[in-house]
This record gives C-alpha cells, sequence and structure tokens, in this order.
C-alpha cells in the first residue's frame, strides 16, 4: 500500500522501492533514496531534455484524511510523466513537514496550519446536530404537530453494521462505538426544543373542570383523572400546557392544589402526571437520595440505561431545582463503588443507539469481562461498570451472548456469582434490561406490587415513567402476561390488589378502563 501522501501513476515503483505498509517502515535490503535524488519512472529514462523527476520526501500528511490516499493520477495528468503539484491547493509544491509550507511560499500563506479535517457526516450526509435540535423520539399521537418536520427515523434495534444508509460511503473505519453516528434523541418531555413538533390544544373547558373538581368541600377524584389521563395529553408538552393555562387563568399553582386536595397513592401519582417526565424523574432522585437513607431502586429507575440526551437533561434539571450538582449528592449517599458506576452514568459517555455492534470489540470486551470477574480473584467492579455503563442495548444483548458462548456460562449467572448488594443490582439492571426489555419491564412492575409491604410509590413512578412512552407500556403488558406467575395481566392484578380511586387513576394510565 502507497504511504497516505506518496502518489505514483501508472505502477508501483520498480524493485527496491518502498515495501507494502506504513511509510517509513523499514524492509531488508532496501535503501531509500536520499532526499532530491533523481528518480525515473518505469518506462525507463525522461524524455530528452525533461529534468529527472524530484522524488518528494515520505510523510505523512494527507490533504484529506475522510477520503483516504488518492487513487490515480489527477485529471489530464499523463501516466508516467513529471507530475505538477495542483496551484490551487498548494502552490509552490506540497509542504515539507508537518506545520510548514516550502520556501518561496506565497505571503499569504506563510505559517499556516494545514487545511482543517472535515467533521465525520451523519445520516443522509448531513453532520450531526447538536442536543436538543432533533424532534421528540418518534411521537405520533393526537397531539402531533402536522406541519413540523417528519420525526427522526427509528433505529433497529440490534441491526447489524452496516445496517445505517449513508450519503457517502465510509472511507475510513469507524473508531470505537460511538463515533460517526448521530446522537440519539432525546424522549418525549426532555428537550424544550420539541415544542416545535407539539401542536398545542384547547385547554380551557379541562382547566375550568380540574378547578370545579378541586373548587369548595372535598374534591372530586374522578373528575381529576378523568381530564389529566386523557388522550389529549398523553404528549407531555400537551400536559405541561394544561398546568400553565390552569396557573395563569386562576393565578394558582396547580401542583400546591393538589397537595392540598388530594392524599396518599392518588396525590402521588397525579402530582407525577403534572409535572412531567423529566421533572419528575428530579423530583424522584431529590427524594431518593433524602438523608433518611438512599432508594436504590428509585437511583437505578431514573439513571441507568439512558439515553446521553437524557442523562444531560436531568442532571441540569437537578442543578436548576435543587441548587446543586447531582454527582456531589449521590456521593454522599452511596459506596464509593456504586459512586464510581454513578459517576461514569453521569458522564453521558454511553454508545448511541444507533452504534453497530462490532464483532472485534465485542469479543475483546467479553474477554475483559471474564479477566474482571471469574479470572481473577476478587472482581473488578470498576472493570466491568466500565463495559456495562459505556454499551448500548444492542451491544449489551450481543456481549451477553457471546459470552455465553465463548465461556459456556451466562452473563447473568456470573454477575450474580461474584458480585453482591447494590452493585449486583445495577449491574444485573443493565444486563436485564438489555436482553428483553419487555420482560424487564414487566418484572419490574409485579416486584412492587406482590411486594409485602407493597411499594405503592416505587409502583406509581414505574408506570407513570411508562405512561410517556406507550408502545414499550403495550409490549410490557403482553409481557407481564405471558411472564407473570400467575399468568394473569396487569389489568387483573391491578383490580385484585388496589381499590377505590388509586385503582381507578392507574388503570387509566395503563389505558384500561373498568
Amino acid at each position: 500500500m502507497n504511504p497516505p501522501n506518496q502518489q505514483y501513476y501508472g505502477q508501483y515503483p520498480p524493485q527496491g522501492g518502498p515495501p507494502p505498509g506504513q511509510a517509513g517502515q523499514s524492509h531488508p535490503g532496501y535503501q531509500q533514496p536520499p532526499q532530491g535524488a533523481p528518480y525515473y519512472p518505469p518506462g525507463g529514462s525522461p524524455a530528452p531534455g525533461q529534468p529527472p523527476y524530484q522524488q518528494p520526501p515520505y510523510s505523512n500528511y494527507n490533504p484529506n484524511p475522510h477520503q483516504g490516499p488518492p487513487q490515480g493520477p489527477p485529471q489530464g495528468q499523463p501516466q508516467g510523466g513529471q507530475y505538477q503539484y495542483p496551484p490551487q491547493q498548494y502552490p509552490g509544491g506540497p509542504p515539507q513537514a508537518p506545520g510548514q509550507y516550502p520556501q518561496g511560499q506565497p505571503a499569504q500563506y506563510q505559517n499556516q496550519p494545514y487545511p482543517p479535517q472535515q467533521p465525520p457526516q451523519g445520516q443522509y450526509g448531513q453532520p450531526p446536530a447538536q442536543y436538543g435540535q432533533y424532534p421528540p423520539n418518534n411521537y405520533q399521537g393526537p397531539n402531533a404537530n402536522p406541519q413540523a418536520p417528519a420525526p427522526y427515523p427509528p433505529q433497529q434495534y440490534g441491526a447489524p453494521p452496516g445496517a445505517q444508509q449513508w450519503s457517502q460511503p465510509q472511507q475510513q473505519p469507524m473508531q470505537g462505538y460511538g463515533y460517526g453516528v448521530p446522537p440519539t434523541p432525546p424522549s418525549a418531555g426532555y428537550d424544550q426544543g420539541q415544542k416545535a413538533y407539539y401542536a398545542p390544544v384547547d385547554t380551557s373547558a379541562d382547566a375550568e373542570a380540574v378547578r370545579k373538581a378541586m373548587k369548595g368541600m372535598g374534591c372530586d377524584e374522578t373528575a381529576l383523572i378523568r381530564v389529566f389521563t386523557s388522550v389529549k395529553y398523553e404528549n407531555p408538552w400537551a400536559m405541561a400546557q394544561l398546568v400553565t393555562d390552569y396557573n395563569k387563568r386562576f393565578i394558582r399553582d396547580l401542583a400546591k392544589d393538589i397537595e392540598s386536595e388530594t392524599r396518599g397513592d392518588v396525590e402521588t401519582a397525579l402530582l407525577a402526571l403534572i409535572r412531567g417526565p423529566l421533572e419528575h424523574d428530579v423530583r424522584v432522585l431529590i427524594k431518593a437520595l433524602d438523608r433518611a437513607g438512599t432508594d436504590e431502586d428509585a437511583l437505578m429507575d431514573v439513571l441507568l440505561c439512558r439515553t446521553n440526551a437524557d442523562i444531560r437533561a436531568i442532571t441540569t434539571e437537578y442543578k436548576r431545582i435543587k441548587g446543586h450538582e447531582l454527582i456531589v449528592d449521590i456521593k454522599d449517599d452511596v459506596d464509593d463503588t456504586l459512586f464510581r458506576l454513578y459517576s461514569m452514568v453521569l458522564s453521558a459517555a454511553r454508545a448511541e443507539n444507533s452504534a453497530p455492534v462490532i464483532a472485534a470489540e465485542i469479543d475483546h470486551k467479553v474477554t475483559e469481562l471474564q479477566r474482571a470477574t471469574e479470572g481473577t480473584i476478587g472482581a473488578n467492579a470498576i472493570s466491568v461498570a466500565q463495559i456495562f455503563t459505556s454499551s448500548n442495548a444492542a451491544q449489551m444483548h450481543a456481549l451477553s451472548e457471546a459470552y455465553m458462548r465463548k465461556y459456556h456460562r451466562s452473563l447473568e449467572e456470573v454477575i450474580e456469582k461474584e458480585f453482591r448488594g447494590d452493585m449486583e443490582d445495577a449491574l444485573l439492571y443493565m444486563l436485564e434490561s438489555a436482553t428483553d426489555r419487555a420482560r424487564f419491564d414487566a418484572k419490574r412492575l409485579e416486584k412492587p406490587l406482590y411486594r409485602t409491604p407493597r411499594k405503592d410509590r416505587l409502583f406509581i413512578n414505574r408506570i407513570v415513567s411508562l405512561y410517556w412512552d406507550r408502545s414499550r407500556l403495550e409490549l410490557a403488558k403482553a409481557a407481564y402476561q405471558r411472564y407473570s406467575p400467575s399468568r394473569t395481566s396487569l389489568r387483573s392484578s391491578i383490580r385484585g390488589l388496589l381499590s377505590g380511586d388509586y385503582e381507578d387513576l392507574m388503570l387509566a394510565l395503563i389505558r384500561e378502563r373498568k
């Protein structure tokens, strides 16, 4: 292979020329000609009166690294002839060394750096947009703005490498899981830029109904459930509009009115709804990190297996509401090993959802996992956490399957054997979510329902988080009936274990009415 900056036209240099490989490699019996020594291209001496070709020195310079080495002479350049450097690119000839131009260079080109490298192109040949510029996550509900651009095309879960369509062929191998792929859009309700894709709704009648339900003696909780779980407000931005319109119209605070007029689990669920997914996540974190004791289940629900865009939104909103950094509060509440795991999560360095599964990388990580667990005395929790927190769901799924093929043991069994306590729970959380998310969500709904005593707040948080993602909710409901020990539906479990307005509200949130 020619050196990146060396161009031979016609044939490869005659015997004695540089061997294939990287520029500058030594080869037995090969003597590189001195700089400036005459070089005659294949075919004999130059034409009479033609000065010999002055061979430029080898260098690693490539004027356009994204297009690879040149494949042949420029248009109009005769093969075997003396090559003239294009004056429009490098007046006076090619650069002699990095950061320098040849003597005699025009003044405007003196001491100028090389042309900057072009950024990697995203899907459809466009540069990846900055955080906050993508539309909501494939929202197609009744409040979708018909005039907004089409949602960002969904990525196929577990798609093989190369499944994405690019406008130009890749000239260089992809370096790592997150290189050259578009960022995953924030979830619905996590980015103010998503308002551009939301068609406002008429909230006047519903605001009046909510105020009437809480006005005077007592509270009509049935009316509140009917309004807040209406299909009209299944978009988080529609719910935010209802809250804003209520507060402006009656000069009141809807959250405080609900707190004063409702009680118990109904109050918890209604507040979770009107706050929207992002603020609710932050409120859950604040309560989970209460000095009275850390709620590890709630902490994992909010932070693990989240996209980089969601993590950045959560940390920013936490600082806005609480006044200081989330990582500082986590450090004060968890042990050192678990803190290291969450610091990796909050760095937002997870592979984007569209990053491919690269077999060589998976095999290398499987080997590292074995060395960090079964292959050593005392598992290296930090190494395992680094691999888990940097991989997307498709890559985690591939890791699980590759580990079984290579070592004939499931990765889940290895984690259960080598770890204990909160670290074991966090690693299994990430692994199970990647291998079968629908079944994982079903188990997350079943455990707090049937735990003694029942953990209603945890159940409400999980139901509300699924409420904002309808497709994921439907998959979880189907998996619940398929994998539940009693083979009952989620609707039947709620009706058998809950009662009153709390039962009605939970059924409405899973879109199952009485």
